[in-house]
């Protein structure tokens, strides 16, 4: 089977399983962005692309009844410039396809802002010697926080699984949280932008579960599908986020 995690394609089962569908549906207005990808699994051993569900309906209602239907504008890609997001606010997405409805629903957590970053060098046996970089925040108290950080390198989105960080504020509600990027060191003079993303609970589960998997099967398939939000047997998962970026030089100490 082929899921999505990150922005990479993952084989997770070998076995010859009836093809399942694949939704992956994004939410955000900072960037501005409403889309719903939908694809069927494949085999492991097949060597075409996943197939692109075409001909699907698809429509997002928020918890205040306004409804918004998103056009197909490449095959098995549907997306909407009518959406209006506002934090705080549920979306519920239905997607029609193939005589068959699937479900999910994602809320819009508030922005959290990207304090500060520091970069520090690092020359030890237990590290590649270079600069490395530690992104600090705020967590909101007494609010259940979920979030992700992308960071891109010189432009280019770093993207192995050792570059997957996804975390919650269990433990550190209302504290100050510090979150060392530590897969690779960094140059001087490279420039380095941080996205922190703040999610709802499904999609966090979504995350947390696919990078646990990848993480227990290295360099195999894995034996389970990450936790998903939809309904009806569905693989994927429908996200409403939100996101603060901050980006920096790498310079000499």
């Amino acid at each position: 089977m082929l899921f999505f995690g990150c922005e990479k394609v993952i084989d997770v089962d070998l076995n010859e399983a009836a093809p399942a569908i694949v939704i992956e549906g994004n939410l955000s207005s900072n960037p501005s962005l409403a889309e719903v990808k939908i694809s069927m699994t494949s085999s492991y051993f097949d060597t075409l692309p996943s197939a692109k569900v075409s001909g699907a309906t698809v429509t997002v209602v928020d918890n205040l009844g306004a409804k918004y239907i998103f056009d197909e504008t490449k095959s098995g890609i549907y997306q909407s410039d009518d959406l209006k997001l506002k934090q705080g606010n549920t979306y519920h997405l239905t997607v029609e396809a193939e005589g068959e409805i699937y479900e999910a629903s994602s809320k819009l957590n508030d922005v959290v802002a990207i304090d500060s970053m520091k970069f520090y060098y690092q020359q030890s046996s237990f590290f590649d010697e270079g600069y490395y970089v530690n992104v600090y925040l705020f967590d909101p108290p007494g609010i259940e926080n979920y979030y992700r950080i992308k960071y891109w390198r010189n432009g280019v989105l770093q993207n192995t699984i050792d570059d997957f960080v996804v975390f919650n504020d269990r433990y550190v509600d209302g504290n100050s949280i510090e979150v060392s990027l530590y897969n690779q060191p960094f140059n001087l003079n490279d420039t380095i932008a941080v996205q922190l993303i703040s999610l709802d609970e499904g999609a966090y589960e979504y995350f947390k579960t696919f990078r646990e998997l990848v993480n227990n099967n290295p360099g195999s398939a894995a034996p389970a599908n990450p936790n998903t939000n939809f309904s009806n047997g569905a693989l994927g998962y429908f996200s409403a986020w939100s996101s603060d970026t901050k980006s920096g030089i790498i310079r000499q100490e």
